[in-house]
């Protein structure tokens, strides 16, 4: 009978510690969305980007997300985006994760069409900065949706390009255009 309460302990100790360590994000859903479309912005990463949502409600339900991310110049991250200002890839696992992150804003939006909830759009590997700012917009419109002031999205912190990536090419952030800050 011992063991039986020691396995019960090990696993809420485990389940503490992923909760722990996975970032929260936290909107009142029982409150209900306006019909009609909403769009919010992220803050911006530290290369100017920033994420671009607009969601469709009909009937109190989102029925239609679409998500995007705009460099600082205005331009989509796309099939472009991970290459230096000539278009050339310099960095092999830095274009590979960039197109990780382009290929999550589809997936990011399809989720929170058929959750209706983004606090269970789940984060996708090697796409942390596209999940942050992707739920830092979805509880913007989603809090203009419901009429309500929401200022929860503004304490998600994007974290920035090193820290994502783990990429530690000193002349990264300048080859894509930021500030080499």
């Amino acid at each position: 009978m011992r063991k039986k309460g020691l396995g019960i302990g090990a696993v809420g100790l485990g389940a503490m510690v992923l909760t722990a360590c996975s970032p929260s994000y936290t909107i009142d859903m029982s409150v209900p969305m306006r019909d009609g479309q909403w769009s919010a912005r992220s803050n911006p990463d530290d290369q100017g980007a920033v994420g671009v949502i607009t969601i469709s409600v009909e009937g109190g339900d989102i029925t239609k997300t679409v998500y995007e991310t705009k460099r600082a110049d205005g331009s989509d991250k796309d099939l472009e985006y991970g290459k230096d200002s000539s278009g050339e890839v310099f960095n092999e696992d830095y274009y590979a994760r960039a197109q990780k992150a382009v290929e999550s804003f589809a997936q990011y939006s399809q989720q929170l069409t058929d959750e209706d909830d983004p606090a269970k759009v789940d984060v996708i590997s090697g796409a942390t900065v596209a999940h942050s700012q992707f739920m830092q917009a979805a509880i913007r419109a989603i809090s203009a949706a419901q009429g309500v002031k929401d200022s929860s999205a503004d304490h998600i912190d994007i974290p920035g390009l090193k820290d994502a990536t783990g990429v530690t090419d000193p002349g990264l952030d300048e080859d894509l255009g930021g500030t080499g800050n």
